[in-house]
């Protein structure tokens, strides 16, 4: 795998609560790029200060979330808040593997030595210890490496993972049903047991 696969769209934001659900609406109804552009642009749907980042932010979710499939992007306009946040985590995952790692590696880690928080320099540990997996990452300016690192800790806050991202306490979270069957039918099945790290 190439470092752009692995970072996947980290970079653009965290998981984009608010803003998915906006956008996922759309994302069934096969726009044009001028369609795309009249709705963000001009109509301003996300309601966003600035159109460059209203412009990020919905080529982020289009990525992240229009990549699956339509059969997933029904399961997330249909299912309840909870399950809703934890398909988007799986989509973060699935876009961004560098975040599953970080889970399995770090997060599970710290559960599994019975630490009660999440080190404040557990992102900056983690991706020191990837650049000798993917040398690649060492390319990345420090402040890039931070804003992936500040979204992947809003990741696991926004999903429940951690208390809060100045705390960082550890909280179980448990997959639910749906979610599972989800990642049963698009193959990846391999993320439950990252996605129930904490329990």
């Amino acid at each position: 795998m190439n470092v752009k696969d692995y970072v996947g769209d980290l970079i653009g934001a965290s998981l984009l609560i608010t803003e998915s659900r906006i956008i996922a609406g759309y994302l069934l109804k096969d726009l044009s790029d001028d369609e795309w552009k009249s709705l963000v642009i001009e109509q301003n749907i996300l309601q966003k200060r600035s159109a460059q980042t209203a412009s990020r932010y919905t080529k982020t979710i289009r990525h992240r979330v229009g990549g699956l499939g339509d059969d997933f992007i029904a399961s997330l306009l249909e299912s309840t808040e909870r399950a809703y946040i934890q398909l988007l985590m799986a989509a973060l995952l699935i876009n961004s593997p560098i975040v599953a790692d970080f889970m399995r590696l770090s997060l599970a880690e710290a559960r599994r030595t019975y630490k009660p928080t999440l080190a404040s320099d557990a992102w900056t540990e983690f991706y020191d210890t990837q650049i000798r997996v993917y040398p690649e990452l060492n390319k990345f300016f420090e402040s890039t490496i931070n804003k992936m690192g500040n979204n992947a800790i809003k990741s696991l806050v926004d999903s429940g993972y951690l208390s809060t991202s100045r705390k960082r306490q550890i909280q179980p979270v448990y997959l639910l049903p749906e979610v599972k069957e989800c990642l049963i039918s698009i193959n990846r099945e391999d993320l439950i047991d990252v996605m129930e790290c904490t329990i």
